[in-house]
């Protein structure tokens, strides 16, 4: 649930703020306010900008958007420090200066700051932020949403993320993280695996997460460019449609035990190498990038899993450790066309092919549908239940198929009798 931005009344405005900016107010006096140019307080120039913004008057709406994000640091300051600031203008400055790290600082620790604008920021904003707000632990305790966000954010540190999951699982937070489970289940299992110190930890992972922190580039625009009002996608950018080619060479390179499973079928070809003795630049960049990968902990990976881009999934969903491959699948992130691959893979994890059986909005898919069938690891149940909406020359291919459990083949075969 986003902020809800609402005109400001006469009383929260102020009488200096309410003459600018109320209805039938003198035009120019309105441009004059949308530029920073009225003769007005910090507080009350920050309050009048936010109104002008949320009445979506024409012209001025846009224009003062742009006139907050260029505020003097010390206009801006003394007004994000004024205790009268209503929350929907600290809402609207978090918005407009999302990398700007002393203003949401001071958002951050400002009495009125909403709840809701807390869990938009901690979505995106910078490091030392997601710090201050994790350091919060009375407000994050009470809305737990904040703990979902900060653990999305790529900003915030390893450490941060895993001490606030760790005291949440404990208090008993009811986290709505697609993966939870998994979470609760490494966070029980623990170990001396996971002692590492905080500063090579957190090194560790900002290495291999760093295309998807790159990626939050075009989730803070889309942040910035929303109107009043506006629902905002805070997930990452679309993935690189070209972010697989190579995966299958650098897999091949990297050290056996990280080659659990092979690379999908159904992923873009690789381009040869020049020469088949030495591996081409891009299989070398995309092999580091696989050995970084595979050599995170286990709640490292998990929240990568999550998180990253195609090409960390297609790396993740073919771990050993059923939490990581689980959290893969999980990402709100998959795509369909991934999807598709993934449930055609006999290698991958019985978990992840039962996993997606048992989701009713990629089953409708006719490839899934066709795909599951077809794959010895789909439970036989599922299997036999999606038998019955396959086309009769598909249904011809699963009972001639080897591949599959008899009694899956024979069921096939009896569909094939009854059709004749």
């Amino acid at each position: 649930m986003a902020f809800a931005h609402e005109p400001l009344t006469e009383p929260e405005l102020g009488p200096a703020v309410w003459k600018v900016v109320k209805p039938g107010a003198p035009e120019p006096l309105q441009g004059m306010a949308a530029r920073g140019l009225a003769p007005l307080g910090a507080r009350d120039m920050l309050v009048a900008l936010y109104q002008l913004w949320v009445t979506n008057v024409p012209t001025l709406s846009e224009l003062a958007a742009k006139t907050v994000a260029g505020l003097p640091p010390k206009v801006l300051g003394a007004a994000l420090s004024d205790p009268t600031v209503p929350p929907g203008a600290l809402d609207f400055a978090g918005r407009k200066l999302p990398r700007n790290v002393e203003a949401l600082e001071a958002i951050v620790r400002h009495p009125r700051v909403d709840d809701e604008t807390l869990v938009a920021l901690a979505r995106v904003c910078p490091e030392p932020v997601c710090d201050q707000l994790a350091d919060n632990q009375e407000r994050w305790l009470r809305r737990p949403a904040i703990v979902e966000s900060l653990y999305q954010n790529p900003h915030c540190r390893m450490s941060v993320a895993q001490r606030m999951l760790e005291l949440a699982v404990r208090q008993g937070l009811d986290l709505a993280l697609p993966n939870i489970e998994e979470i609760k289940q490494a966070i029980s299992a623990g170990g001396p695996a996971e002692a590492e110190s905080d500063e090579a930890s957190d090194e560790q992972f900002r290495r291999a997460a760093q295309r998807v922190i790159e990626g939050q580039a075009g989730v803070v625009a889309r942040l910035v460019e929303a109107e009043a009002g506006e629902e905002v996608d805070l997930g990452e950018e679309e993935d690189d449609p070209e972010a697989l080619v190579g995966l299958e060479e650098a897999l091949q390179g990297a050290a056996p035990e990280d080659l659990s499973l092979p690379v999908d079928a159904a992923a873009p070809a690789p381009a040869p190498a020049p020469d088949a003795a030495a591996p081409s630049d891009a299989a070398e960049v995309k092999g580091d990038r696989v050995t970084q990968i595979s050599k995170l902990m286990p709640m490292k990976k998990i929240r990568l899993a999550l998180i990253g881009n195609v090409f960390e999934r297609a790396v993740l969903i073919r771990d050993s450790n059923k939490a990581v491959c689980l959290s893969a699948i999980k990402s709100p992130k998959v795509k369909e066309n991934e999807v598709v691959a993934y449930c055609a893979n006999r290698s991958l994890s019985h978990d992840v092919i039962r996993y997606i059986a048992s989701r009713r909005d990629w089953t409708k898919l006719y490839s899934v549908k066709l795909n599951l069938v077809l794959n010895p690891k789909t439970p036989m149940a599922s299997a036999m239940t999606l038998l019955n909406h396959l086309h009769a020359h598909d249904v011809k291919k699963v009972a001639h198929s080897r591949n599959i459990p008899s009694a899956l083949a024979t069921a096939a075969k009896r569909r094939m009798a009854k059709r004749r």
